[in-house]
Formats: C-alpha cells, sequence, structure tokens
C-alpha cells in the first residue's frame, strides 16, 4: 500500500474538519474559519465605495459573514477544491452587496427605505408588500387583521437581533442612524441585519404568504 501524498493527507484532514463542522462541531468550523477568513477577506480591498467608508466598513462584512457561516454550515455542500472559502467568499458578497444597496436606497428613498411611521397595523401592511413585492404568488383576499397576525407571529420567531431590525427601522421608521446607535452597530451592518432578517420572515411566513392581501 502506497503512502498517503501529503496534499492527499490535506485535503483528508479538511474535509473531516468539514464533515465535523455541517454536524455541530464549532471547533471545526472555527478552524475552518481561522484558516481561509484572511484570504477571504482581502477580496474586499476597494470593494466599499468610498462614499460608504464612515457607514460601513470591512469588519463590519465579515463579521455578518462569520455569523452567516454559522447559521447556515448545515446547508453547506462540498463541491470540488476550495469549496469552503469560495462559499465563504459568496456569504461576504452577498453581505457587502446587501448593505449596499441598503446605504443607496435609504439615501435616496427607493423602495427599500424604511416604513414612514404608521398607526394601527398598516406598518406591518406596508411591510407585507416590501416582503413579497418580488414575488409572483397568487394572493387571496383576508382582512388587514389577518395580514397583521401572520406577519407579527413571524417577528416573534425571529433572532433577537433581526426582530429588533424589523421593529425599529421598519415598523417605527426611526432613521438609520438612531436604528444603528440603539443596536450599537455600524449603519451598513444594520442593513445586512435587515436583509438577514426580511430573508427569514420570507422563509417563516411560508405559505401563508400566498393569502396575503392588502385590500
Amino acid at each position: 500500500m502506497k503512502p498517503l501524498h501529503r496534499g492527499a493527507i490535506m485535503a483528508a484532514s479538511e474535509d473531516a474538519l468539514i464533515d465535523n463542522a455541517i454536524h455541530g462541531d464549532r471547533g471545526a468550523l472555527a478552524t475552518l474559519l481561522e484558516q481561509y477568513g484572511p484570504s477571504v477577506r482581502r477580496g474586499l480591498v476597494g470593494e466599499i465605495p468610498p462614499r460608504w467608508r464612515s457607514l460601513l466598513s470591512e469588519d463590519d462584512v465579515m463579521q455578518q459573514t462569520y455569523a452567516d457561516a454559522v447559521r447556515d454550515i448545515h446547508k453547506f455542500k462540498s463541491q470540488g477544491v476550495d469549496a469552503f472559502p469560495r462559499w465563504l467568499a459568496t456569504l461576504m458578497n452577498n453581505n457587502l452587496r446587501d448593505a449596499i444597496e441598503g446605504l443607496e436606497a435609504d439615501r435616496r428613498g427607493g423602495k427599500a427605505r424604511r416604513i414612514e411611521p404608521k398607526t394601527g397595523d398598516q406598518s406591518y401592511i406596508t411591510l407585507i408588500d416590501i416582503l413579497t413585492a418580488s414575488t409572483s404568488t397568487p394572493s387571496r383576499c383576508v382582512s388587514r387583521e389577518e395580514n397583521a397576525v401572520y406577519l407579527k407571529r413571524a417577528i416573534g420567531q425571529l433572532p433577537e437581533a433581526y426582530a429588533h431590525v424589523v421593529r425599529l427601522y421598519d415598523l417605527e421608521g426611526r432613521p438609520i442612524s438612531d436604528v444603528a446607535a440603539t443596536l450599537g452597530r455600524s449603519p451598513g451592518a444594520v442593513f445586512m441585519l435587515r436583509a438577514r432578517a426580511h430573508s427569514r420572515l420570507q422563509e417563516l411566513m411560508g405559505p401563508a404568504s400566498a393569502y396575503f392581501s392588502t385590500i
């Protein structure tokens, strides 16, 4: 039997780390992040536009990227050499995009801008519009009260940081500077959290979103 080549041993070791990480070994995941995080981070150099550098940092992007890796490692599927760093880079680039899109939309008052303060359940109805804007699922007419109940229930199931962003920025309509100060994060970091929160709300609402209607 031929001895294993050094490269094969390293590959086998990495495969074991990945497998352990997927199955909940936080130490294995930490080792992978320490190994690949710095090289992935170098892909951020020069990618944050100058106008946003006071509101978003590389540290912000990487902090959310590592949090996403912890949350989603169970979904990771190794496909070829360098699959893990490529996956981590994808998470990083998605976070960078979400932060920049949120900052730009907030500045120009576009469709992703916070909901202006409203009374009663109107803020929930407007948030439903935002969450379902990109879907083509037919809607069935239900009451505004039912709409609000579905969304309130989903928000209650969010991680605490996600729920805070949705309540402060989306429902209460607070300025991003106030939300960032309250949460102790940069504005760019808040928009990354908001993007994750909206994605999670869409998942939690699931089939219920087919019943949403604002009429």
